[in-house]
């Protein structure tokens, strides 16, 4: 209560009321903390009367330097991170912004980002192994680890008594809305880099015809799209991503005759949005010759798709077409939510991409043009049109915000790779025009570690750019022929590139001195000219190439195949 009301009756029998405010006895925090709002007794049953019963396994709740504890402890710094994160994101703040905008914030954001970092090298150095195998009681049947993780039973304080009731409660919150469920599986011995090059190569996917492009959903990375020039697949590859089960290398061990890919069924599958997203459902699809399992799939009819990306939290995706038009989709749902184009005569959609926060997108046509329109604005009008290159526009980049972006092409003046600011006049939007490739550049990756943007051409050759001092910093040659696809591992030590005749390199950073050659993963997706007539035209080498948080090396070509690599030794 914040006020008291007096009231007086005068002699004239007037009624006077009189709101006084009183001070609070005790703070936010005090209140909180004193009245819970988790139904405690119908969620943790504790009878403070009976004397303390403890299980054969579990934590201490009292013993701060159990693995649950360093769990919950990492969880907690990420869920504050993710918390401002998404406020940042709802009001349209980049975080190249956020220092002019507030010092303070983006100080403590840097703090929680070196708590977290701390933290994460406590527990590896505490328990190198991973979590502890007796760590939660066994889940139940039929339910992912996430889904059991998040029932109030499966808690690895099992002390039945009032002692650990607290450490209960924080852990269910946490497990409820923090990927908790990652770091609850025991470390599996890692694969050398001589082994990935053997033949440490796992067919995730293969079909009939060339695949154009993949995406993979951000928050779940067995939740695949795949594209081909005739349609769009979604399929989840759970199977594919565990290194024990569902999966054949091409060395020839096909597990007693099993295929060593998935086989897709030509009947409609189509389950709902809740069923894919939420559930494990599993479908068998049989074949004459082998029968393997994966969890969901749906797939659409939809011709000349040649490029796709997924957004960094929300399910859902964009694919760009030949006919120039990008479509956003979302997982689970078998029609687009929107249609995007420029005006005009529109050109063949060559990337697609979002920004660092996703709250734009953007597309690059043969025309030469890029677009930009808000993700969650319903207009289909693009907010900003760049005419970049003259020829053709291959790829952009955003280099840590929005509203800066790097574009790569084919220029008549050889001017192929350019840095714009489009918060200037677009006059002189354009920051840097650099000269380079010269028979035009094909793809473009942005580290921000490094503040450098990385380019490569169609004879082969990649360029280092120094993003803060706008120069070149080195050139060398990296294939033979055209480079199709090119990625950054998430820690951005490596990036890998992938050419048209089908081999993917990785180098890692070397500085002014040139970058340093890793190893070569040979002949990951053979070129070939079986889908030349296709809509669109031909599929060649290696179309694109991702490393997801996992360190697994994902790519697709024109063999009609999605490839994954182990690289944890790499990284």
């Amino acid at each position: 209560q914040w006020y008291q009301r007096r009231v007086r009756v005068s002699q004239e029998n007037v009624v006077t009321v009189r709101e006084t405010f009183l001070p609070p006895s005790m703070s936010l925090v005090e209140f909180f903390n004193r009245d819970r709002h988790l139904d405690s007794a119908n969620m943790f049953e504790v009878d403070s009367d009976c004397e303390e019963t403890l299980d054969d396994a579990g934590d201490d709740p009292e013993d701060l330097s159990c693995y649950s504890w360093y769990l919950m402890r990492l969880m907690s710094v990420l869920l504050v991170q993710e918390k401002i994160t998404t406020f940042l994101s709802d009001i349209g703040i980049t975080p190249a912004d956020l220092a002019g905008m507030s010092p303070l914030l983006a100080s403590s954001m840097k703090t929680l980002g070196g708590w977290w970092e701390e933290l994460l090298e406590q527990l590896e150095r505490a328990y190198p192994g991973g979590c502890p195998e007796d760590l939660l009681p066994e889940p139940t049947p039929g339910y992912t680890v996430q889904q059991s993780v998040s029932d109030p039973d499966c808690t690895p304080f099992r002390h039945h008594n009032q002692t650990s009731l607290n450490a209960r409660m924080l852990w269910h919150k946490l497990a409820t809305e923090t990927p908790i469920s990652e770091y609850l599986q025991t470390k599996q011995p890692e694969i050398l880099a001589d082994d990935v090059c053997a033949g440490g190569v796992r067919t995730a996917f293969r079909g009939p015809e060339g695949v154009s492009s993949f995406s993979c959903y951000q928050n779940r990375v067995n939740m695949m799209v795949v594209t081909t020039l005739r349609e769009i697949l979604e399929i989840d590859v759970k199977t594919c991503m565990d290194r024990d089960k569902g999966i054949r290398e091409e060395n020839g061990e096909d597990g007693g005759g099993s295929s060593p890919f998935v086989i897709i069924s030509n009947e409609d599958n189509k389950p709902s949005r809740k069923n894919l997203l939420l559930q494990s459902e599993s479908a068998s699809i049989s074949s004459e010759s082998s029968v393997d399992v994966f969890n969901q799939i749906l797939k659409r009819p939809e011709s000349g798709v040649r490029c796709s990306t997924a957004h960094n939290e929300l399910p859902l995706y964009l694919t760009g077409n030949t006919d120039g038009y990008v479509k956003l989709w979302e997982f689970g749902y078998t029609h687009h939510l929107a249609k995007y184009g420029l005006s005009g005569n529109r050109g063949r959609v060559t990337s697609v991409r979002f920004d660092p926060l996703g709250a734009r997108f953007g597309l690059s046509d043969t025309n030469g043009a890029i677009g930009m329109w808000h993700t969650t604005v319903s207009s289909l009008t693009p907010y900003c049109v760049l005419n970049c290159h003259d020829r053709a526009a291959r790829d952009f980049a955003f280099l840590g915000s929005a509203s800066v972006m790097a574009s790569v092409g084919s220029s008549s003046n050889n001017r192929n790779v350019v840095i714009w600011d489009t918060l200037l006049p677009p006059s002189e939007c354009a920051v840097k025009k650099f000269q380079a490739h010269e028979m035009g550049a094909m793809v473009c990756c942005y580290s921000s570690k490094r503040q450098v943007l990385i380019s490569a051409g169609s004879k082969g050759d990649v360029c280092i750019f120094d993003v803060r001092q706008r120069k070149l910093q080195h050139m060398f040659t990296a294939h033979d022929s055209a480079v199709r696809s090119m990625c950054l591992s998430p820690d951005e030590e490596l990036y890998f590139t992938g050419s048209a005749e089908g081999d993917i390199k990785s180098w890692s950073f070397g500085g002014a001195g040139g970058d340093q050659y890793s190893f070569s993963f040979g002949e990951g997706h053979k070129s070939t000219k079986l889908f030349s007539n296709l809509p669109g035209g031909s599929l060649k080498g290696v179309m694109k190439l991702q490393v997801d948080a996992a360190n697994h090396l994902v790519s697709c070509g024109a063999d009609g195949e999605v490839k994954i690599r182990l690289l944890s030794n790499m990284m």
